[in-house]
Formats: structure tokens, C-alpha cells, sequence
């Protein structure tokens, strides 16, 4: 069932939502795609829901029919049955095929005033670049495989580069999206019982990641994109936030994935990936290439990059490996003193008492834990602008409130 007509009438990107039993997430996402800037009034719009038979289902549906889309032409898309989150995305991401290029957006969340400008410039640079998998309007600021904070180099572009596809606001184009697809067929067929228990044969991809429910498509995602060396297009400035409520995956709402909107985006400039200092890997580690260009000191090494500490050693594929897990020997130390990460690579640190990175050989070294806010010097690092006293009482405030 829809409204509208089901082929694009223009070549802008068409907006697709995704729901399926918030009413009231859905019609806030709703509100704010209406509030933003677009410049024309030929805008498609595809809210899609997934099937729900209870009152929530009932409340969607009547959101998305009763919506006043005022910048073009609206279309619903009711599914018949329950096909889960996975299979919804991917049916909404072969909606490509109608509209050429997509926005994709999932009801939990909010998009800043250009966002639209920001996703159409960003589809026509990256149609450019075939290492590019797809454009992400969301700006991680945590690193969710630790939850530590994440801040990408600022080399003077619009844009940075991970090895990790976005859920919280991305778009395609037909190409982009079509090269997935075909990708993914092809493994659902030879390799789907790997994907779906966690085990990936290079090692490569986070166990966390793949240790995702059944019910992700992104962790499809950012297997392919390590298996053909491609990276999304992240902006440094987030034209989408987060709002998480209550839904598939989270049981409770929070604010934990709130990040600051872009209020403007002036003329965009952006990198490609060769061109870019900040491109990072699907653990969101440096390249070494990129950390070699900002260390010199480290150019005589063939390295892996284990910044964070989350990779496992036995997917170490260098000589060297640059990492926060504490080695049993190592050839160079380095302070974490310096922000963003990368500065403190500039010169090592051989007298320090507090080192933090080590450069170490990868065979016959064992190691310890890597960064985990076990020591002083990294709580001071990520939250040194919090006085310890107010770090401690509202941290023992929060495990209070948590236990209710």
C-alpha cells in the first residue's frame, strides 16, 4: 500500500524512513525532516513501516498517512507481514533501484537543518571514488567497541573516513548500494552460517560486530566493506543524532548516542580517502599508512594499529604492532598526553613512568589489557575536564540510579 507515486520524478536523492511501532519516535523524526532546509519542493519522501497488529502498529500507520509532507511527494509503504529490521532495511535500500539514490533514516532519529545539502553533496563527491561504500550523516563520537571516546584527525576537510557502515542516518546511490547487494547474496550463499555465529574467517571484522542479533544488517555491512576495501564517508560536523529510545535492540532509552547538530553547513569540502589523513579501520584505528604520514618516527616499521586495544592478537598481520595492551618487551613507548590520539606518536617517551602505547615486536610478545581507564592517566585523559570529585559522586550517583 502507498500514496504517491513508486518512481522517483526527479534525480534528487528520495528520503526513506524506516519504522515499525513508535508512533511517537516516527512522527518527531517526521517534524524535523519538515523543519529542514531544502531549497526545492520536489522532494520524494517513503516512510515504510514494517507489520505490527497492535495499537502501536495502529498509531504508526496513522502518523505516517496523516503527515503533511511540504517539500514534494510523500509515499507509505505498509508491509503485509513482519519481516524484521534486517530485511526492512534491505528492502528499503533496493528502493535505489526506483529513485537512484537514497537517504535512509530509522525512526529514532533527528536530523539537522542542512542535512539534505550535506547527503547530496557527499553522493556526488563519493560517485566518484570507488573505495567508497556509502555516506553517513551521523558523527561517532564514542568508540562503541570500548565506549571510550572517539575523535577523528581534523585535516582541514569536511569529512573522514571509517571502516564502518552507519545506522544512524546514511544514503546511497544505486551503484553503491547495488555492489552491496550483489556482495551479500553471494555470501548469504557460501558463507551465511560464519556471518551469523560470530566466526569471521580473516579476523578482520570486530567479534563484537559480528556477535550482533540476526536481526542486524549492519554488521553485513561492515563485513563488506573490509572484504572490498571500502570505507563510508563520515562528516566532522553530525547532521543526524540519536535518540535511542525503546526498540529492537535497546531495551531502555537513553542518551548515550546524543551527538551535537550542525546548525549550518557552509560551502563542503571534501577529502577522498587517498586524499584524507583521517581514515580509520572497522576497530576505529588509524590506518598505518595515515599514522605514518603524521609520525615519522615510525616509518622504518611495518605495524599494526591497536590504539584502543580492542583488536584480538592473533589477527595481528605485521611485523610490529602499535598498541595500548601492555608487552611482556618492546622496541619504543609512548605517553597518552596529547589529543587527538595520533599527536603523541610525534616522539616517543623512553623515560616515562606512565607509558601508555608500546611499539613491539608481534611474535613472541604477550600482552595485557589495553586502554581501559584502569590508571589515572587515562580517566584524566578522556575526562580530565571533570574535576575527580564531581567524577566520583555523580559516578557512584549513576550506579545508584542504574540499580533501581
Amino acid at each position: 500500500m502507498g500514496t504517491g507515486n513508486s518512481m522517483s520524478s526527479n534525480s534528487l536523492p528520495a528520503i526513506v524512513v524506516v519504522g515499525y511501532n513508535r508512533p511517537d519516535s516516527l512522527q518527531r523524526l517526521l517534524d524535523s525532516l519538515n523543519l529542514a532546509n531544502y531549497q526545492l519542493d520536489n522532494i520524494d519522501l517513503v516512510i515504510s513501516l514494517d507489520f505490527c497488529s497492535g495499537s502501536l502498529g495502529g498509531s504508526t500507520r496513522k502518523v505516517a498517512e496523516s503527515f503533511n509532507w511540504q517539500h514534494g511527494k510523500k509515499r507509505v509503504i505498509l508491509q503485509t507481514k513482519n519481516i524484521g529490521l534486517r530485511n526492512h532495511v534491505l528492502a528499503c535500500g533496493d528502493l535505489t533501484k526506483s529513485y537512484g539514490a537514497i537517504i535512509l533514516l530509522e525512526d529514532d532519529l533527528s536530523v539537522g537543518p542542512d542535512f539534505y545539502q550535506f547527503a547530496k553533496d557527499a553522493l556526488e563527491f563519493s560517485g566518484q571514488q570507488q573505495s567508497i561504500g556509502g555516506v553517513s550523516l551521523y558523527n561517532h563520537q564514542t568508540n562503541f567497541l570500548n565506549h571510550l571516546p572517539f575523535e577523528p584527525i581534523f585535516d582541514g576537510y569536511d569529512n573522514f573516513y571509517l571502516q564502518i557502515a552507519s545506522s544512524w542516518g546514511q544514503a546511497w546511490s544505486r551503484a553503491q548500494w547495488t555492489s552491496f547487494r550483489s556482495w551479500y547474496e553471494e555470501v548469504e550463499k557460501s558463507e551465511h552460517d560464519n556471518l551469523a555465529s560470530g566466526t569471521v574467517p580473516d579476523g578482520t571484522v570486530p567479534k563484537a560486530v559480528m556477535n550482533w542479533p540476526p536481526t542486524s544488517w549492519l554488521k553485513y555491512f561492515i563485513r563488506y566493506l573490509v572484504a572490498t576495501d571500502k570505507f563510508f564517508l563520515y562528516p566532522h560536523h553530525s547532521q543526524t543524532t540519536n535518540h535511542s529510545d525503546s526498540g529492537t535492540h535497546i531495551d531502555k532509552p537513553n542518551n548515550r548516542w546524543q551527538v551535537p547538530l550542525a546548525m549550518r553547513n557552509n560551502s563542503l569540502r571534501f577529502s577522498s580517502p587517498a586524499e584524507s589523513l583521517a581514515v580509520y579501520d572497522s576497530h576505529f584505528e588509524l590506518l598505518q599508512e595515515k599514522l605514518k604520514q603524521l609520525a615519522p618516527i615510525l616509518n622504518e616499521f611495518d605495524f599494526d594499529v591497536d590504539l584502543f586495544g580492542v583488536k584480538d592478537p592473533a589477527s595481528f598481520r605485521q611485523p610490529y604492532v602499535l598498541t595500548s595492551k601492555k608487552p611482556s618487551t618492546h622496541q619504543l613507548q609512548f605517553e597518552l598526553v596529547r589529543k587527538p590520539i595520533p599527536v603523541n606518536f610525534l616522539k616517543a617517551t623512553p623515560d616515562s613512568k606512565r607509558p601508555t602505547f608500546y611499539l613491539c615486536k608481534t611474535q613472541g610478545t604477550s600482552f595485557e589489557s589495553g586502554l581501559s581507564l584502569n590508571n589515572i592517566s587515562e580517566v584524566e585523559y578522556f575526562y580530565g575536564h571533570l574535576p575527580i570529585r564531581t567524577l566520583l559522586k555523580n559516578t557512584f550517583r549513576y550506579f545508584l540510579q542504574k540499580r533501581k
